[in-house]
């Protein structure tokens, strides 16, 4: 039984308030989610989040020129230094105040970070020199007493040009007396400065809120710049006989006249980007549109409106032809990609515009379907982690929703009171089904043979069934006096939980109640496993009662009244203890073997439990993000005031905040939506739980999203039974000199995954039968982990040299794999999906060719009888 699931992904949320930025070889695209960082790759079209968890919300970072680190500041002032490579934290660092600027020197070894109208240039240590703090501040500038919001180093990494909320922009030396003609130039703009940057040596221009933009010449080129001498007299003569830095405007430009040609005054410039080789500067608005200027006579190249809500980000690759442009805040963000030079979109993902409610996998777990309070259902590719289609036939919120056994339609539920089919060959909704009298639908369920479907009321305490085929109502099975919160069919006999305190079992042929069984408390959920001869319902009192469906005969009980480790919440006026006894998990599921459990609900924990012994085996936390409700365990007793909790006030008076749309008043007086005078931050909660059908992975959805788990996750580098000899010449030495074998099982236990894949592709097909053999079990479990994660999240080349791999690590190790059935399972059935995808892209490949090729002959043919 391998229980080491790690978390691998984040997905029905790709971008939420923050910068967005490329990395240096343009094919990589880094994006905020939450206190996460999301990696798109749109070269290989597959995405991923790193695992480092930051104390709150991102809101800026940076990345040094190789790509290698990042420096990452959240909304409390903390800023983290991160190895992307290996997903680590190196260093962290509080802050004074929130940062809003922050930019890596051209070589790398500084770093200008912007706090309380200081600009604070700090030298990087390299780790290789002991020495406790890796940050050594060099030099402390003073730019104003107000905020500074941009920064930017010269192409020499000698001067830093800072711009702020007071309209002043300022040039100055990075460094403390070394150049004897560079002193503080000031330069003034008409408003708040958004950007200022050099983009032709010391030539820079300025860009303000109001879309100004000003152009600035340098009296000086780089070589011109002194350094001061040691002797002061010497010194004194080169400072008098030497003209000092300074600039001159060239010109100055309106840009917003471009964003809005009705009224230029109305529009407000909120990010800029520059690319420094081809001289392209990208404006953005809060309307939606972008403009692409040339530098430095400011040539219009073109505007487009991508959207119609404020753009927050955006940044161009280091080819220049992608646009990286981050919209909206909070539920209304979307991440787009757009290629500006054929006007198309590379890259399109939104996240639901409301909390995800419900998520449910495919029958071959190539798919996850998600529903949430927006109304609309989308599918996701779990191999890429991209969006494939979105329905939004529903008018309200979705309530559940689950795939028919085929996996060719997926069933969603309502508020509304219809069930909706969704063909996901054509892409539409092909079936419609109302309940007889206007009710709010609950839970869903479908049978394995797709001819029914069934789902309850929450009005009328009703359970439906209806036809798929024919959208027809069959059945009303009523007997519940309060709300049916679960269901789960077995063949012909169907489950119902309710919170009148009841399980009940239905013949859905006959359409009578065959039992009622009455549980300890409340039902919330139940489940049956997949071998369907056993069933969980969890009860309001935290208790997980396990029955035989053969007989309903209680076989068990799990108690998880103790695993419930709910955080305090800033509204909390009662101790931590005496939370937790109001709150329970909400949802369970099962593995697809049986033997797993696992459950979650109000809280910021969920657990993994053993089914035979009634034990719990793991427990995880969702999240360490400050910025939610129920993450901390107790709360800061300085903010209680005789009010209440000064934190669930909105006292401040920051544009940042006044930009945010949770203070908005839209609907007083719902839960999610009340926005009066309170600061509003969502409690971290379990909606709902499924395991993959693979058993490889499983879902759960909560406040943040939805939270993929797997046991085939591999970090970059995560060593495994390091010694003094895995070092990665001597691996690549065994390589060529052909002891395949050993230098495969060597880079395992690395676990570096491009020294992996090379030796691994080195091998010679004629040989790989015996360097299979040659490999122990141990690494070959390893080797089955890094092909299920890199072969499908890489560039699918070479899929008949990885289909002959995995036939002979079959062949190799069939006595063995059968031996532990229960360990292997997943590995195989793991092996199983990537071969089915990569034959469904082959017969993708050849259909496309085959028509091509019937095109080309009938052109032919055309040809050859106009010329007869």
């Amino acid at each position: 039984m391998n229980i080491n699931y790690q978390f691998s992904d984040i997905i029905g949320t790709v971008y939420k308030n923050g910068q967005v930025k490329f990395m240096p070889d343009g094919n990589v695209l880094l994006s905020p989610v939450g206190n996460r960082i999301k990696t798109l790759d749109l070269k290989r079209n597959s995405s991923c989040s790193l695992a480092t968890q930051l104390r709150s919300n991102i809101t800026h970072f940076d990345i040094n020129f190789a790509g290698t680190h990042a420096f990452v500041m959240t909304e409390t002032g903390h800023g983290f230094y991160l190895n992307l490579f290996s997903d680590t934290v190196l260093h962290q660092q509080l802050f004074s105040e929130r940062v809003r600027a922050l930019k890596f020197s051209p070589d790398g070894r500084f770093i200008a970070i912007g706090v309380a109208g200081f600009v604070h240039v700090y030298s990087i240590v390299p780790f290789h020199r002991v020495q406790f703090n890796p940050f050594i501040r060099v030099n402390k500038f003073k730019h104003s007493a107000d905020r500074v919001n941009s920064l930017d180093w010269s192409d020499d990494g000698r001067l830093i040009i800072a711009g702020g909320e007071n309209r002043v922009v300022k040039v100055f030396a990075a460094y403390k007396s070394t150049f004897a003609n560079v002193g503080v130039y000031v330069l003034n703009e008409r408003a708040s400065v958004v950007g200022a940057r050099f983009f032709d040596e010391y030539n820079l221009f300025c860009v303000d809120k109001i879309g100004s933009c000003s152009i600035w010449t340098s009296s000086h080129r780089p070589e011109q710049i002194i350094m001061r001498t040691k002797g002061r007299k010497r010194m004194a003569i080169v400072e008098l006989e030497s003209e000092r830095l300074s600039f001159a405007r060239k010109k100055r430009v309106n840009l917003s006249k471009n964003a809005n040609p009705t009224s230029s005054h109305s529009v407000e410039l909120t990010a800029i980007s520059l690319h420094k080789v081809k001289k392209f500067l990208v404006t953005a608005f809060n309307n939606g549109v972008f403009c692409i200027f040339e530098l430095p006579e400011l040539v219009l190249l073109q505007n487009f409106r991508i959207s119609e809500v404020r753009i927050n980000s955006v940044d161009i690759n280091s080819a220049g032809g992608w646009l990286a442009i981050g919209c909206g805040q909070g539920s209304e963000s979307q991440l787009l990609v757009w290629e500006w030079q054929s006007e198309s979109y590379l890259l399109r993902q939104q996240s639901h515009r409301q909390n995800v409610t419900v998520a449910a996998y495919s029958p071959d777990g190539a798919l996850l379907a998600t529903g949430a309070e927006d109304g609309k259902v989308k599918i996701w590719d779990c191999s890429s982690s991209f969006c494939t289609v979105t329905f939004s036939d529903h008018g309200t919120g979705v309530s559940d929703v689950c795939f028919t056994q085929s996996g060719k339609a997926v069933l969603s539920a309502s508020l509304e009171g219809t069930v909706r089919a969704h063909d996901l060959k054509r892409y539409r909704n092909f079936q419609t089904m109302v309940a007889p009298k206007q009710t709010q639908l609950n839970a869903l369920c479908a049978d394995k043979a797709g001819d029914l479907v069934i789902a309850s009321s929450k009005d009328n305490f009703d359970i439906y069934v209806w036809a798929l085929a024919t959208g027809h109502l069959l059945e009303v099975l009523n007997g519940h006096t309060n709300l049916v919160t679960g269901l789960a069919l077995s063949e012909n006999t169907l489950f119902s939980a309710s919170s009148d305190g009841t399980l009940k079992l239905w013949n859905i042929i006959e359409g009578n109640c065959l039992e009622s069984v009455q549980l300890t408390s409340e039902g919330l959920d139940v489940k049956h496993s997949p071998s369907a001869m056993l069933l969980a319902v969890l009860c309001y009192d935290s208790s997980i009662a396990l029955f035989d469906t053969v007989n309903t005969q209680q076989l068990g009980t799990i108690d998880t009244k103790l695993d419930i480790d709910a955080g305090r919440q800033k509204a909390d006026k009662v101790k931590k203890a005496s939370s937790e006894r109001n709150k329970t998990f909400t949802c369970i599921a099962f593995s697809p073997d049986g033997s797993l459990l696992l459950a979650g609900g109000q809280s910021n924990t969920f657990c993994l439990y053993s089914v035979a012994g009634r034990i719990r085996l793991r427990t995880f936390k969702l999240s360490f993000n400050a910025s939610l409700e129920g993450v901390k365990d107790d709360i800061n007793s300085r903010r209680q005031t005789e009010f209440g909790n000064i934190d669930l006030f909105d006292i401040s008076d920051s544009e940042d905040e006044r930009q945010n749309p949770r203070k908005a008043i839209k609907l007083p007086g719902t839960r999610h939506t009340d926005m009066a005078e309170r600061s509003i931050h969502q409690p971290v909660t379990v909606t709902k739980m499924g395991f993959c059908p693979t058993g490889g992975s499983f879902a759960v959805v909560s406040t943040e999203g939805v939270a993929l788990y797997s046991l085939f996750q591999m970090r970059r580098f995560d060593p495994f039974q390091l010694e003094i000899d895995v070092v990665p010449s001597s691996i690549v030495q065994f390589s060529l000199s052909g002891e395949h074998a050993k230098a495969i099982s060597l880079a395992l236990r690395l676990n570096d995954a491009k020294l992996t894949r090379r030796v691994v592709e080195s091998v010679p097909i004629l040989q790989l039968s015996a360097v299979v053999r040659g490999i122990e079990l141990i690494y070959t479990e390893r080797l089955i982990v890094w092909l299920l994660f890199f072969a499908e999240k890489g560039d699918q080349k070479h899929v008949h040299f990885y289909q002959l791999l995995v036939r002979e690590i079959l062949i190799a190790n069939a006595s063995k794999l059968k031996q532990s059935v229960g360990q292997s399972r997943q590995f195989v059935t793991g092996l199983q999906q990537m071969i089915s995808n990569h034959q469904n892209l082959l017969m993708e490949m050849c259909s496309q060719n085959t028509q091509s090729l019937a095109y080309l002959l009938m052109t032919r043919r055309m040809n050859n009888a106009i010329i007869c």
